[in-house]
């Protein structure tokens, strides 16, 4: 089977999505054949990188496919009877975007707050934690009276402090 120049350089474009900016003045007929293999980046890069043109009579409807794809087609039908209850129309490529926007911002008011959430947890948790701490023995505290031979008695539990005294006793006599 013979493929034509024309279909080759389809082809090669199709393939080459990532490499494609401005299109120019390019056919309109080629272009819906090669566009409509863009992901929403790829079709965004191109729209943008287009001047002098105004490419939404073909992206339209592939801006509405990608919508549909990222936020579902229940999104794509509310959209659609919106835009039919206010008799206004919008391009799918704004509409696109805006959303796009608007889930990055509830995705980065989710992601704040969780942060915040953790670090209120977490700082509760190091109220309540338990901390070890070094305490010294008491040092024996000296009882200022001086006992019979001048020694000076410790303060020492009541058990000790009987033995202390009968030993004393004991040695004096």
């Amino acid at each position: 089977m013979v493929v034509s120049l024309l279909e080759l350089c389809v082809r090669s474009a199709i393939d080459n999505l990532q490499y494609i900016s401005d299109v120019g003045e390019t056919d309109i007929q080629l272009l819906k054949r090669i566009l409509p293999h863009c992901n929403a980046e790829q079709l965004n890069h191109i729209e943008s990188s287009t001047k002098g043109r105004d490419l939404s009579p073909i992206t339209d409807d592939l801006w509405r496919k990608c919508y549909g794809r990222k936020f579902g087609n229940d999104a794509v039908e509310m959209v659609k009877e919106r835009m039919s209850d206010r008799k206004c129309k919008f391009k799918w490529r704004q509409l696109y975007q805006a959303k796009c926007r608007e889930q990055d911002e509830i995705q980065r008011k989710g992601v704040s707050r969780l942060r915040e959430l953790y670090k209120e947890q977490n700082s509760q948790k190091e109220r309540k934690q338990i901390v070890p701490i070094d305490l010294k023995p008491p040092e024996s505290k000296r009882i200022k009276r001086t006992g019979p031979g001048g020694k000076l008695y410790f303060h020492l539990s009541s058990c000790k402090r009987l033995i202390a005294i009968i030993n004393f006793d004991c040695l004096n006599d």
